[in-house]
């Protein structure tokens, strides 16, 4: 993943990008089961950077499709993440953490 966060001229809210990549990177080292795009998903939601499928593929600059296939995944097989709604036109899909963590 290069560059996930970029700065939209809101330096007072934008997140570090460098400090992003490294909760990363200690959350795919504790879980090496996790791609580095799941990795990715469960810090911006633990961080309230995206907790919805759309956001976070505008706010990294992914396909929709790769965001909600990796969430999927990350839906299906751990207990980190609840579904909280889905659009079925859109297949948006709203997600919060299992646990306060």
């Amino acid at each position: 993943m290069s560059a996930p966060l970029q700065n939209h001229g809101k330096k007072d809210n934008a997140p570090d990008a460098a400090h992003f990549l490294h909760l990363v990177e200690r959350t795919l080292a504790s879980n090496p089961e996790l791609s580095p795009v799941q990795g990715a998903i469960l810090v911006a939601a633990r961080q309230d950077i995206a907790r919805d499928s759309k956001t976070f593929a505008r706010l990294f600059g992914m396909a929709h499709a790769i965001v909600l296939r990796e969430l999927n995944a990350l839906l299906q097989t751990d207990d980190i993440l609840k579904l909280v709604k889905r659009d079925p036109r859109t297949l948006r899909t709203h997600y919060r953490l299992a646990t306060s963590s």
